[in-house]
Order: structure tokens, then sequence, then C-alpha cells
């Protein structure tokens, strides 16, 4: 097999404008791409997340969103602060998830998708 260079996951969304806004805007997310049907956001060095308006994209949303986008940070008390000045909600302030050693908060986008904030605490991966 060929090297792998990267990954997008891409999200399907009513309201493709709320979400470019709420990656873009409210997460300080860098768009590296934007066309008026799709959008794709830098999370990391090689992962993205995609938005699809869900009028052209190859799948359609549903009510339900079993994917969870989970974006691994330095710092989640920062991330919480700084989303909820925004007045984005989340689920509670940072916790502790004491076996694997990491800490993190749940938030949603405007379509519905859970999007965790993760932060490790021990590296379980090599830097």
């Amino acid at each position: 097999m060929k090297d792998i260079e990267g990954m997008i996951t891409f999200t399907y969304h009513e309201d493709i404008e709320a979400a470019d806004r709420f990656y873009g805007e409210t997460l300080g997310l860098e768009r590296v791409m934007d066309r008026d049907w799709v959008k794709i956001f830098k999370l990391g060095r090689d992962s993205h997340v995609g938005l699809v308006d869900s009028e052209r994209g190859y799948l359609k949303p549903s009510e339900a969103k079993p994917v969870m986008l989970t974006i691994i940070v330095e710092d989640a008390e920062e991330w919480h602060r700084e989303l909820t000045e925004k007045g984005v909600e989340t689920n509670h302030p940072p916790k502790e998830a004491g076996e694997i050693h990491m800490k993190g908060f749940l938030t949603w986008d405007p379509s519905g998708y859970v999007i965790e904030v993760l932060e490790f605490l021990t590296k379980p991966y090599g830097e």
C-alpha cells in the first residue's frame, strides 16, 4: 500500500453557512477549502473536517448523528473558557477520565454533531 497523507471526516449539513461560521469563527479553525457546497477546515497537521451541503453531497444528513468529532488540544480548560465566553453550550467543564488519563468536554455544532474537546494528560501515541 502507498503512504496515507491524511484524513478528512465529512459531515452533512442542511445549513452549511451556519456550520461554516461555527467551525471557522466560533472554533477558530483554518478553512483550507471554500466552495459553495463544501468547506474543509484543518484540525491538525494531516487531519481535517469537511462540511458538505446536504443538497449536493453524496450522503444526506439524518436526525441521529452517529459520528463524534474529537479535537485533541493542549489545554481543554482554555478551550472551554473561550467557547463558554462565546456563548457555546457544553455538557460540563473539562473532567478527567482517570483510567485513560485524559480530560475533556462535549459541545455540539449547529447541525447537532457532537464535538469532543479532548486533552490527553499522558500521550497515548508518539509526539
